[in-house]
């Protein structure tokens, strides 16, 4: 009986202090910035990245996994105080911009199509990987995992600011620093979908969008 009192407070103690952990201070962005949106894809290929990192996931994600993150990420940034270019507007100018195939090329190719839209900041989503829960809310064989990037580009500064979700849901068991977020979820295991949806919603805020 001790050990259980025990270990529910540990608990309790390691969720407050996640709650009570100071946050990433969010990047000075002008009011009303105009923020052009890519599509969400999946990079294959080196040149096809922002980045220089490892390509994470091998499988190929279907396209109503992407859909569904470019609605999701649509609906999370209602709520900017900033002018939202929608991806299908920025999809317009990515015809008539030219993609090399050279190191660094993909980050000239988003200023570019920035530029085409007009816009101060574009931001260019990418989903590397991409596995939903082996089971259902109480129990499960696999959990989800999900990794995906945002990169705001700043057009006229030529700067970069990136944000990385890289995520598998943990239990208590395996992590005791995951307690917070195993609290927040009700202590149910999430599908792909939603542990997405918390990546972006986190991305948006640390961006400062």
């Amino acid at each position: 009986m001790k050990n259980g009192i025990l270990l529910f407070a540990s608990f309790f103690v390691v969720f407050l202090l996640m709650s009570c952990a100071p946050k990433k201070p969010a990047p000075e962005m002008p009011e009303k910035a105009v923020v052009a949106v890519a599509h969400f894809s999946q990079p294959v290929h080196r040149w096809q990245m922002i980045n220089n990192h490892i390509v994470v996931g091998k499988r190929e994600i279907s396209q109503e996994i992407v859909q569904n993150l470019d609605s999701d990420l649509a609906g999370a940034l209602s709520g900017s105080r900033h002018v939202i270019v929608p991806a299908k507007l920025v999809e317009q100018c990515q015809t008539v911009t030219s993609h090399g195939t050279t190191p660094g090329s993909a980050f000239h190719y988003w200023v570019q199509v920035g530029k085409c839209v007009p816009a101060d900041y574009i931001l260019v989503p990418f989903v590397f990987d991409w596995r939903d829960r082996d089971g259902g809310e109480w129990g499960v064989n696999e959990p989800a995992k999900v990794t995906l990037e945002l990169n705001l580009i700043d057009v006229k500064e030529l700067s970069l600011n990136r944000f990385l979700f890289d995520e598998r849901q943990q239990s208590l068991t395996e992590n005791l620093l995951s307690a917070g977020r195993f609290f927040q979820r009700g202590g149910k295991w999430v599908s792909a979908r939603e542990l997405s949806r918390e990546g972006l919603e986190q991305g948006i805020r640390e961006l400062g969008l």
